[in-house]
């Protein structure tokens, strides 16, 4: 086991600053299995989960798209075919991550590059599509984020994320924690010596906001909700949201 991660995600997420620096030594200790983790933690679903993801935007002739958290490129390489006239960007904190899907691109029309999703390196109403895969619930901080998107995010543009989904209640809540932990610490255990590895997703899901809670933070940063769907017994989730009008984009706020 990487002496890097004797420390417990728990002891990390609580606080921005150390969550974005846990984030950075997870993702690079994962790099190297990434994609195998995720086929075995999802039974195999994650792909099919990624193309919905894709589907679901609208038809476009040659849109600017970014794929935040993009990891080794899967969104990045779906949104490329999608999109043959457009542009791809796929940016992600992790340097490992993104060497692997340099490696992987067989698109002339994607790119990548390091940045934090805190403070997206895209001007103002750049992007007309906005996608992620598991990034809302990795950034430091949620607020900060959403602002981030809705500002580069261009008028009648779309932002589109899947991700883990949190129960309401609390009891499912706790179920799920229990499941997630177990099942995806096992995992990391087999693959990297250490249950902390992507037992890491079950603890990042401890301040991530519930699914009520979730709709109404995009709505307080300028985003209409206009599609969701459920996948996996509810446990992962899709939606797609559409920048509100005459919405007032708050100034920017720079992460450390």
């Amino acid at each position: 086991m990487s002496e890097r991660f004797r420390l417990k995600a728990r002891e990390w997420l609580d606080v921005p600053e150390r969550k974005r620096a846990y984030n950075e030594r997870h993702f690079a200790e994962a790099a190297p299995r990434y994609d195998l983790a995720t086929r075995t933690m999802s039974l195999g679903r994650d792909a099919a989960w990624k193309r919905a993801l894709v589907r679901a935007l609208p038809v476009l002739p040659a849109p600017v798209c970014v794929d935040l958290a993009c990891g080794t490129g899967d969104v990045a390489f779906l949104l490329a075919g999608r999109y043959p006239g457009g542009v791809v960007t796929g940016m992600d904190l992790s340097a490992p991550m993104l060497a692997i899907a340099r490696e992987r691109n067989r698109f002339a029309n994607v790119r990548f590059k390091q940045g934090d999703l805190c403070d997206l390196p895209f001007p103002d109403g750049s992007a007309d599509v906005v996608t992620g895969s598991y990034a809302l619930r990795n950034a430091p901080d949620l607020r900060k984020a959403l602002a981030e998107v809705r500002r580069v995010l261009a008028p009648g543009g779309v932002a589109a994320f899947l991700d883990f989904s949190n129960p309401e209640r609390p009891l499912l809540r706790h179920l799920q924690y229990r499941l997630l932990r177990s099942w995806c610490g096992l995992w990391g255990l087999l693959l990297h010596g250490t249950p902390e590895i992507h037992g890491y997703v079950a603890e990042s899901l401890r301040l991530f906001p519930g699914r009520n809670r979730l709709r109404e933070m995009f709505r307080e940063n300028g985003f209409e909700v206009s599609t969701e769907r459920r996948f996996f017994l509810g446990i992962t989730g899709l939606v797609l949201l559409h920048p509100k009008r005459h919405f007032r984009c708050p100034d920017r706020i720079r992460t450390l």
